[in-house]
């Protein structure tokens, strides 16, 4: 019986996959999907920039679980490598560029910039370049920020430093106001860090599909794990730091000034989002890749980006800057690669936009 168990509860997770629409967030659903009284339950949850599916079939006394991280895949050959808003100034390029992928762009055209009196640049487009839109395109949705009436926990009570909770239970917050450094413990799963100050990732820190909430959040070097940051006014990735798959970082506001930055040699694979609801609250976000720095997956700026490092995937923001020891400069990517081509077809992203090029997949199946 319990591989006809298996069986029947990929079904019915398949067909939740595909129609992930119909369910409403923390409510059990009740299925049979073959109409012979063996019934599937399905759960879905809001956990940072992807959705959590938790489906679990019961005959008599055995239960099958499956859980995923729910993101879209996009077609990439209909996908952008880069986007950036027509406010009729052109984008250059400058130094050594490479960009494989379509662009759409100010004018529907780039040129080049030589900085720093340099005599020459190494740039090479190797996909279409057409006109951009005169106003940004907007998320298909906004984040839960909020920890609900769940059950809270302080550092006090975890035992041994660790705190381990399962996506089949209910999702728990470990309370961290008044704690500056996060290290010397181990968290998996079904977990929200919670604080209402600036909150430092220590290196020591094991944190495995954990949600962090805080103003700022700042990851020491050296660290690996995989997150997803929702943060208020500031996000830092240090040197030789890696969020691994999938990781993400998102920043909404229009009040403070934002900003995001993915220092030399620092990885993140996933997704960042910096959003607003106005253009004025824009002119205060920004994102920075610093050279030698890589970001796997899609990227969205509502704001300024200065980009020296390396995308492979995409990448949409208002508007580019370059900030040099001499001068500053708008519009302008300098010494940057930003790859389309080279992102896995295999690779499930964040939910930015719902077209007819993307669809729901899961990015992978939780065991806690």
């Amino acid at each position: 019986m319990s591989n006809h168990l298996i069986s029947r509860n990929d079904s019915a997770f398949n067909y939740y996959i595909n129609n992930l629409e119909t369910l409403t967030f923390n409510k059990e659903t009740e299925l049979d999907i073959f109409g012979d009284g063996i019934y599937s339950y399905a759960e879905k949850k809001n956990w940072g920039f992807y959705d959590i599916l938790v489906l679990k079939t019961i005959f008599k006394n055995d239960t099958i679980s499956k859980i995923a991280l729910v993101g879209t895949k996009e077609d990439h050959k209909k996908a952008l490598a880069l986007y950036t808003t027509d406010y009729d100034r052109v984008l250059k390029f400058s130094g050594k560029m490479r960009i494989y992928g379509n662009i759409k762009v100010p004018i529907g055209r780039t040129e080049q910039a030589y900085i720093n009196n340099q005599i020459g640049n190494d740039v090479v487009i190797k996909g279409t370049e057409t006109k951009s839109e005169h106003q940004f395109p907007k998320l298909n949705k906004d984040i839960n920020t909020t920890t609900g009436n769940y059950e809270r926990v302080t550092l006090q009570n975890v035992e041994n430093g660790i705190l381990v909770n399962s996506f089949e239970e209910e999702t728990k917050v470990l309370d961290l106001d008044g704690v500056r450094t996060v290290g010397n413990l181990i968290c998996k799963g079904n977990l929200i860090l919670n604080s209402n100050g600036p909150l430092k990732i220590d290196k020591t820190a094991v944190l495995n599909d954990v949600v962090i909430i805080a103003p700022e959040v700042t990851i020491d070097s050296g660290f690996r794990g995989n997150i997803q940051i929702i943060a208020k006014r500031e996000v830092t990735l240090n040197e030789n730091a890696s969020l691994l798959y999938p990781s993400s970082i998102y920043i909404k506001s229009d009040i403070d000034s934002v900003s995001v930055r993915i220092k030399k040699e620092a990885k993140l694979a996933g997704g960042i989002v910096i959003d607003g609801n106005t253009y004025k609250g824009s002119l205060k976000r920004q994102l920075i890749i610093e050279e030698d720095a890589t970001v796997i997956g899609d990227i969205y700026c509502y704001g300024r980006t200065e980009l020296k490092g390396e995308i492979i995937g995409g990448i949409y923001s208002d508007r580019f800057f370059l900030k040099t020891k001499s001068s500053n400069y708008e519009n302008v990517i300098y010494n940057a690669t930003i790859n389309r081509d080279s992102l896995p077809d295999y690779f499930v992203g964040l939910s930015l936009f719902e077209t007819k090029n993307t669809k729901k997949e899961y990015v992978s199946i939780k065991t806690f």
